[in-house]
């Protein structure tokens, strides 16, 4: 629930001067006249794709759904894609989290009696669409997660780039998942990051990126 401007404030202006910028807000996301359909995510990897399509090949950055629309982008239309930066990332939702996000999706669905101020934030950040954005990516995200397994990592053809935080346990296994899947992706953890590493940690995030995106450009 958070838009480009937002959630790469810190790398906009690092990587600004080098690099062509398109700043996509995902649909029912901040300036996006789209809005969230039931299949949220299935309809926003078909938008994604387009977009590459019009504006040409490229690099993605990703955050947590950000993050699993770029890998799933690489591998259904790997020629558009120059190479792929995930943070906050999994590739599944472990057993013992699938409880947690179920009772995180019944707090964010009544959020506005949970806690008014997120609400207010939503609001501000996405106008009057966001109750409903909130609601189709909560459902897709929670029941309908797009899992990647081995089979799909070892298809992946752009290079990538894996960068979670170091503070949750799910999100460090996860880098382990991937990494022992398919050798050839690049992977690390940033210290003192949790799911947003990018804002946690952005002097190291930006550095590791730059390095990669230098390394495969």
């Amino acid at each position: 629930m958070g838009t480009a401007q937002t959630h790469f404030s810190n790398q906009i202006p690092y990587f600004g001067d080098g690099y062509e910028l398109i700043l996509l807000d995902l649909p029912g996301h901040g300036k996006s006249t789209l809005e969230a359909s039931d299949h949220y995510f299935e309809h926003t990897l078909d938008y994604l794709i387009t977009q590459l399509q019009e504006k040409g090949e490229g690099y993605l950055i990703g955050l947590s759904l950000g993050a699993s629309l770029a890998i799933h982008t690489a591998l259904r239309a790997p020629e558009l894609v120059k190479g792929i930066v995930l943070t906050g990332y999994s590739p599944y939702i472990p057993d013992e989290l699938k409880e947690i996000m179920e009772k995180q999706n019944e707090y964010y669905l009544n959020i506005k009696e949970n806690d008014e101020e997120i609400a207010e934030h939503f609001h501000k950040l996405h106008g009057e669409k966001w109750e409903q954005t909130i609601k189709k990516v909560l459902h897709s995200m929670t029941f309908h997660y797009p899992a990647v397994t081995r089979e799909n990592m070892q298809d992946i053809k752009p290079p990538v780039l894996m960068l979670n935080g170091s503070h949750d346990v799910h999100e460090v296994e996860a880098v382990s998942f991937v990494k022992r899947s398919n050798q050839t992706i690049e992977v690390g953890l940033i210290p003192d990051g949790g799911h947003t590493a990018n804002i946690d940690q952005p002097e190291i995030f930006n550095r590791v990126v730059e390095r990669f995106l230098e390394r495969i450009g």
